[in-house]
């Protein structure tokens, strides 16, 4: 037994050391991890919009999900998952320009016909998981995705809402940009 013990001590000992030793030199760490990450992209083709922006949207939400997990329709105690995603973005709502038709209709006088509003775009989005949780037995819930969450947030119902409800301020600004003429 001692034949054995001695030299299973003297490699534990000198392990130690060794960790130690790599612990106390300047600018290295015991254990650590090294990553790399490239991105590549190429442009394949530009195209000109004529899309006219008549409303730029300030948004800020949060947005929760939460999962449980059950066995025979009961929720399982301790196995709830949470993600609570803070976002904000600005939303573009406007017009196709080149679906605008302009005629005369007398001295001085044009009809503008305006076609339907639209969703533009976004920009200068921000996405951040405010609070996430997971309960002791979490692993029982399905898990949360993130990505899944901001597709909701900007998917083309929610688009679409954001024009419906900005219908008066959009075709007020249309008034006014196109009334100048």
């Amino acid at each position: 037994m001692r034949r054995i013990l001695i030299p299973l001590i003297t490699l534990v000992v000198g392990a130690a050391v060794a960790i130690g030793a790599m612990a106390m030199l300047p600018g290295r760490e015991a254990f650590g991890s090294k990553s790399e990450s490239r991105n590549t992209q190429i442009i394949n083709s530009i195209t000109r919009e004529e899309q006219v922006v008549l409303v730029s949207l300030g948004i800020q939400g949060l947005k929760s999900k939460e999962e449980k997990g059950q066995v025979f329709g009961f929720d399982i105690p301790g196995s709830e998952r949470a993600v609570f995603l803070r976002y904000s973005f600005t939303a573009k709502l406007g017009l196709e320009g080149k679906d605008v038709k302009v005629t005369p209709t007398g001295e001085k006088q044009l009809l503008v016909s305006i076609p339907e509003f639209i969703f533009i775009g976004h920009a200068n989005e921000d996405f951040e998981i405010a609070v996430q949780k997971d309960g002791a037995l979490g692993w029982m819930s399905p898990s949360i995705d993130p990505a899944q969450m901001v597709t909701e947030i900007l998917n083309d119902e929610a688009r679409l809402e954001y024009v419906k409800s900005h219908d008066g301020l959009l075709r007020d600004q249309a008034k006014t940009f196109y009334g100048n003429i």
